[in-house]
């Protein structure tokens, strides 16, 4: 008995850890917004992979695609980051 209610708080806790730590679809959405200078009515989620700690969102941004990645606290475009690690 002891062992469910042990097993049942650390789900629990680890699940509202989750939703805590990292970014929705929507400060996604006002990122590309800013950065890419276009209305987020004219940004469309186009497909998404959501992963512990990390998302890949594929964008359509004023009829361009982008990918944006969510790493921890930072929001960033992938072209950006990929040019920031090469370095």
């Amino acid at each position: 008995m002891k062992k469910t209610i042990l097993v049942l708080v650390v789900t629990g806790f680890l699940t509202s850890c989750a939703s805590i730590v990292g970014y929705s679809e929507k400060d996604v959405i006002k990122t590309a917004s800013v950065e890419q200078d276009c209305p987020i009515a004219d940004i469309k989620v186009v497909d998404k992979i959501k992963r512990m700690g990390n998302s890949t969102y594929y964008l359509e941004v004023c009829g361009e695609r982008k990918v944006y990645k969510t790493v921890g606290s930072v929001i960033m475009e992938a072209e950006k980051a990929e040019k920031m690690t090469k370095q």
